[in-house]
């Protein structure tokens, strides 16, 4: 049992992939060793507390096997305190409908209808999570990364999403039920890769402008993935309240007031963004100012699943509110966008190398 929930727990939040006409409803269910397909929700509720799930089929190391069902979930309160939901079941144990978008994982379910989407993580311990929103874009994805037999898909089949949710706690320290809700924005991914984590990416930034009340300004999205042979796959847009896109190109992006994380890992503090397309223009920063979570599944293993996860990448994840301030310029003029981002930074951290022992010479 510690050495199948080792390998749950070791493989949850590696990272994605990319197909150029991903299917979303259903996983694929490959074959190959290192197969991996999740899809992944990150939702910020008016009352500031933050949640998010992965619903994960890996092809997992033996003796665990092919085509585990994994759901791993975090609820961070309004006040910062966060609490993991997670379950693993077998190939025979979960189970996905073949005609329509209806995924589930023990008692959690995932289920699409057009652009309505239906989240549910729920335990009998009194921790869950409900919410119903609604994504008003089509999916936008990245690049196909392909190279030496490993690959990488991912989209994001949530590119913005609104709507409700609600959400339950068991505090440990009181054994009082804490709970949350209300208003919900936020977006989700849809990954798939083959291959080792460290061989496909070396970090990803996240950004997602939320929408204030009564306030028509665009709000941009932006998602940065630099690889691990040094190519870059970068998306920046700009969505005003009708839903019309304005898409940039020649995107350069900065990263300033870098900070040291645990186990050596990285993140910024600020980004410099200097982006252009055919009629206009896009610059200005992003501020990482309000800490939501700083998660890394290895920091949550005990001494024998840790020792076992030394020879898979370590994925650190740093959530923050930012600040954006950006300058758009077009024939008409400059206008100065401004607002508040749902943001995440993964930092991928390489597996340790075991130190050879030398045999000391009698």
């Amino acid at each position: 049992m510690k050495l199948i929930r080792l390998c749950i727990m070791s493989l949850i939040f590696l990272l994605p992939t990319n197909l150029q006409a991903m299917e979303h409803s259903k996983p694929l269910m490959l074959q190959d060793d290192y197969y991996k397909e999740y899809w992944e929700q990150y939702f910020l509720f008016e009352d500031g507390s933050f949640v998010t799930s992965q619903f994960l089929i890996a092809n997992l190391p033996w003796p665990v096997g092919k085509h585990h069902g994994i759901m791993i979930a975090t609820v961070v309160t309004p006040d910062g305190k966060r609490t993991i939901i997670k379950n693993g079941r077998g190939p025979d144990e979960w189970g996905f409908d073949k005609e329509k978008f209806d995924l589930f994982i023990h008692v959690h379910r995932l289920k699409s209808d057009g652009n309505k989407h239906e989240i549910r993580i729920g335990r009998k311990d009194g921790n869950w999570t409900n919410t119903n929103v609604t994504s008003p874009e089509i999916p936008r994805y990245l690049q196909r990364y392909d190279k030496k037999k490993i690959y990488m898909e991912s989209s994001f089949y949530m590119p913005f999403v609104e709507g409700q949710g609600q959400w339950s706690i068991l505090d440990e320290a009181t054994q009082n039920i804490v709970t949350g809700g209300g208003k919900v924005q936020g977006f989700g991914t849809h990954v798939i890769f083959n291959g080792r984590t460290e061989k496909l990416l070396k970090n990803w930034l996240r950004v997602f402008g939320l929408q204030a009340e009564g306030n028509d300004q665009p709000v941009p999205f932006l998602s940065s993935i630099k690889r691990s042979d040094g190519s870059e796959d970068t998306i920046l847009t700009l969505r005003d309240s009708d839903n019309d896109i304005t898409e940039f190109s020649n995107i350069t992006l900065k990263y300033k007031d870098i900070k040291k994380g645990n186990n050596h890992s990285t993140y910024p503090m600020v980004i410099e963004v200097t982006a252009r397309n055919d009629t206009a223009s896009l610059i200005g920063t992003i501020r990482f100012t309000r800490k939501i979570d700083h998660f890394n599944i290895n920091e949550h293993m005990n001494f024998f699943e840790r020792n076992f996860a030394i020879s898979r990448a370590s994925v650190a994840n740093y959530r923050y509110i930012a600040d954006y301030d950006l300058s758009y310029v077009t024939e008409k003029g400059t206008t100065k966008l401004t607002g508040k981002a749902l943001s995440e930074y993964k930092d991928i951290l390489p597996p340790k190398k075991k130190k050879s022992k030398r045999r000391k010479r009698r």
